[in-house]
């Protein structure tokens, strides 16, 4: 393997011998993986942060995510997003799950970072990102109007859309 890039994450080229001396070349991106939450209040409506996504060059709108660059567990780091993007403190969570309800490859053809998603039930109280964080505001909505809102192209977030279609498929 050949760094390429070292920044925030790591670019490589790499090749493998696949038979008969034939060289494979590849690009490996290392992500460090992230926790996130379908978070649910007592409602029934789920969380969704919005935030300017310069990569976009627009805001999205999102279920809470952090990524996994700390000493902590994947579900530490969720209940610490929370408290940062949504305002929601440990002591506003009636439920989380033990561990995540999927995990999956974020870029599953270039890279082996993955993605946990916990469910998690909180309080209803009134949720407000902390001024450090870069999210602009925290909303709960219903599945509804999540679902219109992915109808419309507003939701466009892979790890939103895969939580968003898992919990509705749980609940059913």
């Amino acid at each position: 393997m050949k760094l390429v890039y070292d920044g925030y994450v790591k670019i490589y080229d790499c090749e493998r011998v696949i038979s008969d001396g034939v060289v494979e070349k590849y690009t490996k991106v290392a992500l460090k993986g992230a926790s996130a939450g379908i978070v649910i209040n007592e409602e029934g409506k789920m969380a969704l942060v919005k935030q300017y996504r310069p990569i976009l060059g627009r805001n999205t709108l999102e279920i809470p995510a952090g990524t996994l660059d700390k000493a902590i567990s994947k579900r530490d780091i969720i209940i610490e997003e929370l408290s940062e993007e949504c305002g929601i403190d440990k002591s506003d969570i009636i439920e989380i799950s033990d561990e995540p309800i999927i995990t999956y490859n974020i870029i599953e053809n270039m890279s082996d970072g993955e993605m946990h998603i916990f469910l998690i039930k909180v309080k209803s109280v009134n949720s407000k990102p902390k001024e450090e964080d870069e999210v602009d505001e925290v909303n709960f909505y219903t599945l509804e109007e999540i679902d219109e809102l992915i109808k419309n192209r507003t939701i466009t977030d892979p790890k939103t859309l895969i939580a968003f279609f898992l919990y509705k498929d749980m609940i059913k």
